[in-house]
């Protein structure tokens, strides 16, 4: 039998509908029509002979040459009387390349799927290139309307000489922090107005309101988490630092220099520049009450006790927290800061301590996540609503109530019932894992089925569920305010995804690289640089903080490289510094906007504002008992560091030695010249550049103290108060900073 090929048969794209065989594959239409009455079924035989003559075809694909060979050769074979036999026609076959689309001419073949797992298949082919940089990187990203680049242009020449820290200076001037401008006027007043109208409106038709009570003193410190023990701290400059005993709930105001206002004898470094206190717990999230007056401003702190976190040892014996009812309890504390007389200049610290207003107390499990509504509700007597996720899985929203005692003892209450429960009770162990405001009555859930929901607090309702992942959702974060139904999800492992809420079904997309994250609070919204700042989605560990553009989620692009394991990130609200927490205890500064449009050669700088070191007294007869009670541990902090280049250690080293190579060279080439080699011998320069890179290096894969990490930081998003920054150490120590500079 004379083997039957395809080869020799032209095949041409006509309009005639495609004729499908029995198991519905497209068959190709040759250079001459027949009709479909004529068409012959091959027999069985023949039929499977020809299946392995394609897949020997498809196995060994031949040249152009030897197609036009084999056209050659038939042609030569059927000049002699044979043209108008109809059983020398060529006849229709199965298409050689199964699922592949005839096309017209001039257009390629949609490949085959690539089965080889060392091929990437999840790539970026956009119209925004690596490569690009500054002009085009803008054009891309913001244009290509003309008002949106002037905008982002606007913005960065704005804040150009502030490489590391945000200025001190009102909207109105030309180098100040100002509100978003990718809003409409008077977009804050408006959405105060409706969520004032919503809020009258849930107390006046909602079946079941809020339910609370008051505790005494007594019962409530009982059930805030207790340290065990003063801290000995070590704050002031490095040279003359002094030692200070920190009790749970002290609270100092400090100064530029680190030092305590009261222990500074010159007038000059009286002023204060923030606050230090004890919360004697380990914080794990906090949150600024949103507000428009420019009052005393309030921080919402969510802590565990050290014991939830301690590692567990056989020898120990049965847990005593292993019992059901042992984790069930939790709080939120309130804590005020007073800011001095405003003036020319944003607000500044003042020298009054700062002191613990409220306590919200309940039984729902420790506290893990919070997160305030960002529209304030002070015109109705309101902090405003603060959702908590709790230990049990669920996500509550709670309604604060404004202090109006001034000076008066902190109020401790229990929250019998919060203003709304969510959390999908259909499914079993689906629990609620992270949180984020989408608007006044809107907000979404990440759940650990990989799942994330759009709930309607008041009717309570879940509008939407999307099966965004397929692992646990570790991190969630809403591009309010400006594109609010924008969500960036984080699974602990996979790809981070945006999502469009909107329009779930189509409008989807994530970045490429699937990595594994554990850790929290490391997705944040920048409404400046309308992106998402997160650790940088990679396949291996890495220390580098990315920004993610909401049109463009799919490239990311280095922002800051941190000297260790990034545990926390903030970006600010009225402007694009971004905050940077390490497992080591240092905290990073950098001007993000200024680092996305970096120039060629052009010298970028951040700064380390503080280092935090924690070390325990883990034998307990050290424990000073000096003041009647007992030490947990000793903490140092330390200031005052120089700005550093903001590059990643990894490319200064390969600057580096590119550098040394071209010297090599160099001075190889003069020594040819003068008829005798030079002897290749760094410098003394060279070689301490060399061993300090290879120190930043290795500085990644150090451990700490689990205590000295940095836990959570947040900016203040109030427009007075947009340089002040709150960092929370697992030590107990929190820090308010006002990092503005002039």
């Amino acid at each position: 039998m004379a083997r039957r090929t395809t080869r020799g048969i032209k095949k041409s794209y006509v309009e005639a509908p495609i004729v499908f065989d029995d198991e519905d594959e497209p068959i190709p239409v040759t250079s001459r029509d027949s009709d479909d009455d004529d068409f012959a079924a091959p027999e069985l035989a023949q039929e499977e002979e020809e299946d392995k003559d394609e897949e020997a075809d498809m196995a060994d694909p031949t040249s152009e040459e030897d197609d036009a060979e084999d056209e050659d050769d038939e042609a030569d074979g059927d000049a002699d009387g044979k043209k108008n036999d109809p059983s020398s026609q060529p006849k229709k076959h199965r298409n050689t390349g199964a699922g592949m689309i005839q096309s017209r001419k001039g257009f390629h073949d949609i490949p085959h799927y690539p089965l080889e797992t060392r091929i990437v298949t999840r790539v970026y082919a956009g119209p925004l290139r690596r490569y690009a940089r500054y002009s085009a990187l803008r054009d891309s990203m913001y244009g290509p309307e003309y008002n949106r680049i002037k905008i982002i242009w606007d913005l960065e020449m704005r804040w150009a000489e502030f490489p590391a820290l945000p200025p001190r200076y009102l909207p109105h001037e030309p180098q100040g922090i100002c509100p978003s401008p990718w809003l409409a006027p008077a977009f804050e007043r408006t959405q105060e107005q409706n969520a004032a109208r919503w809020y009258r409106n849930y107390y006046a038709k909602s079946p079941e309101v809020q339910q609370s009570h008051l505790l005494s003193s007594h019962d409530g410190e009982h059930l805030i988490p207790q340290s065990g023990g003063d801290l000995v701290t070590f704050i002031g400059p490095w040279d003359r630092q002094g030692e200070f005993r920190f009790t749970q709930g002290q609270s100092l105001p400090i100064t530029a220099s680190g030092l305590p206002t009261s222990t500074s004898k010159d007038r000059d470094e009286k002023a204060s520049t923030g606050w230090m206190l004890d919360n004697g717990s380990i914080p794990l999230a906090m949150g600024w009450v949103p507000s428009l007056v420019n009052t005393k401003q309030v921080l919402a702190i969510a802590s565990i006790p050290f014991t939830d976190q301690e590692p567990r040892r056989q020898e120990d014996g049965a847990d005593k927290h292993e019992a059901p009812d042992a984790m069930t309890e939790g709080c939120v504390q309130l804590w005020e800061f007073t800011p001095k007389e405003a003036g020319k200049t944003l607000a500044r610290p003042s020298t009054t301590p700062a002191r613990l207003i409220r306590t919200l107390c309940f039984d729902w499990g420790r506290p893990k996540r919070l997160q305030w509504c960002p529209v304030p509700y002070e015109s109705v007597g309101s902090y405003g609503l603060l959702a908590i996720l709790t230990g049990d899985g669920k996500a509550r929203i709670v309604d604060v109530k404004l202090v109006e005692e001034e000076g008066s003892a902190p109020i401790y209450e229990w929250v019998q019932s919060p203003v709304v429960t969510l959390g999908i009770d259909d499914d079993y162990n689906n629990k609620v894992t992270c949180l984020s405001w989408v608007n006044i009555n809107r907000i979404a859930l990440g759940h650990s089925d990989g799942s994330v929901t759009l709930w309607s607090i008041f009717p309570r309702k879940m509008l939407q569920r999307v099966g965004v992942h397929t692992t646990y959702v570790i991190d969630i974060c809403s591009a309010y305010p400006s594109n609010p139904y924008l969500v960036a999800s984080i699974p602990v492992g996979g790809c981070a995804t945006l999502t469009d809420l909107s329009q779930p079904s189509s409008e989807l997309t994530y970045f490429p690289v699937p990595a594994i994250s554990f850790q929290p609070n490391m997705l944040c919204w920048n409404e400046s640089m309308q992106g998402f700042m997160a650790l940088y989605p990679s396949s291996t560990p890495n220390t580098t903080i990315a920004f993610l553009h909401h049109r463009f989620f799919c490239q990311a692009r280095s922002i800051c490289t941190g000297p260790n394991t990034i545990t926390c990130i903030s970006a600010g609200t009225t402007h694009p510094f971004v905050l940077a927490g390490c497992a080591d205890g240092s905290l990073f500064s950098c001007n993000a906007l200024q680092k996305l449009f970096k120039q060629k050669g052009e010298p970028l700088q951040k700064i380390k504002v503080m280092e935090h070191e924690y070390r325990p007294i883990r034998r307990p007869e050290l424990q000073g008992t000096d003041s009647g009670r007992p030490v947990r541990g000793a903490v140092r902090i330390l200031q005052g560091f120089l700005p550093e280049p903001n590059d990643d250690p990894r490319t200064e080293k390969r600057k580096e030695l590119d550098r040394k190579k071209k010297l090599e060279r160099m001075k190889t080439a003069s020594g040819k010249k003068k008829g005798r080699p030079r002897k290749n011998g760094g410098t003394v320069e060279d070689i301490n550049r060399e061993a300090e890179l290879d120190d930043k290096l290795a500085s990644r894969v150090v451990t700490h103290e689990p205590l000295t990490r940095l836990t959570t930081i947040v900016w203040n998003p109030n427009m007075q108060f947009s340089c002040w920054a709150a960092c929370a150490m697992a030590s107990g120590i929190i820090k308010v900073m006002d990092l503005g500079v002039e």
